[in-house]
């Protein structure tokens, strides 16, 4: 039996639409636009089919760098918060999360023992 294996990424909302992601930044102030964390099995397409948990939206300029905590960030306690959200919800489902550094702050890794049939 193998074990299951999820990934945190960062999308912004609307991605696979023109249309979404044109209202998102319409709708925005300041150039910003709606972005989520989302956890997926690594190498899954993010056409958002195979998101097996999706996080809570926040606000984020669309140049800013997340990574940079220095950098004026006026939305990184709410991303940060929205990823514990997420993070609570794959730990209720199941899942344990990995140790380790990955790309990001954010990189978060998840396991799972698959169940049999």
């Amino acid at each position: 039996m193998q074990d299951e294996t999820l990934e945190i990424h960062l999308e912004e909302l609307g991605q696979h639409s023109w249309i979404k992601a044109l209202l998102n930044t319409v709708a925005g102030s300041n150039g910003s636009a709606q972005f989520r964390f989302v956890a997926r099995a690594p190498g899954a397409d993010s056409d958002g089919q195979d998101h097996e948990c999706v996080g809570g939206t926040f606000p984020m300029l669309r140049f800013q760098d997340l990574d940079d905590p220095t950098e004026p960030n006026a939305w990184l306690d709410t991303a940060r918060e929205r990823l514990s959200e997420l993070d609570r919800a794959l730990l209720e489902r199941g899942w344990q999360r990995q140790p380790g550094p990955g790309a990001h702050w954010w990189s978060l890794t998840y396991t799972r023992a698959q169940s049999g049939t």
